[in-house]
């Protein structure tokens, strides 16, 4: 048991310090508040963070439901110069941010101007975003490996609790294995 209980002290010991966070490009969606009312012009604002990676270009794609919004423009936000938007039909436009020499950390990729034209009040998720899967353009002189990003808009960091929940089970487990040793004793 003593073996044992040494085996999960060096896993957890080895597991703790070579966790090494990756970067990751990573978008946000944020919605109007208050509330909507018919014909008014309705901003959503999509955030970008680098995780540290230099990109000259990127991608995301948005979704929006086309019998209570239609798309009228995107503007740049504070990060890329330009952005601009391939609209594909069927609620789909995907995203285009460029920056000559590259932009590297987090603020406002875009900000995207609907009308609302629900004919009934409601509630609904009326935009999502998507990986349009493509990998982005880093900077000419960026020396980090550029990242696809995700999938789905995060909120909150996940390697920090991915982390905390590992680091409770391995403390769990080592009380565990703890109490059966030293109950023997």
């Amino acid at each position: 048991m003593k073996k044992f209980l040494s085996f999960l002290i060096v896993l957890f010991t080895f597991l703790t310090f070579s966790a090494v966070p990756a970067n990751a490009l990573t978008f946000d969606l944020l919605a109007p508040t208050g509330e909507l009312t018919r014909g008014q012009p309705v901003q959503f604002t999509v955030n970008v963070d680098t995780e540290g990676a230099s990109l000259a270009s990127t991608q995301i794609g948005m979704t929006y439901e086309t019998e209570y919004l239609e798309y009228v423009s995107v503007a740049p936000g504070s990060t890329f110069t330009t952005v601009s938007a391939d609209v594909q039909g069927d609620g789909k436009i995907v995203f285009t941010g460029t920056k000559d020499g590259g932009y590297s950390g987090s603020g406002t990729f875009a900000v995207v101007t609907f009308n609302l034209i629900a004919t009934e009040a409601g509630s609904t998720e009326l935009c999502a975003l998507f990986n349009p899967a493509v990998t982005p353009t880093p900077a000419p002189n960026a020396t980090a490996t550029p990242v696809p990003p995700t999938a789905l808009p995060t909120t909150g960091f996940f390697d920090r609790t991915a982390k905390g929940a590992f680091l409770g089970v391995a403390f769990f487990a080592l009380s565990a294995a703890g109490f059966f040793v030293f109950k023997k004793i």
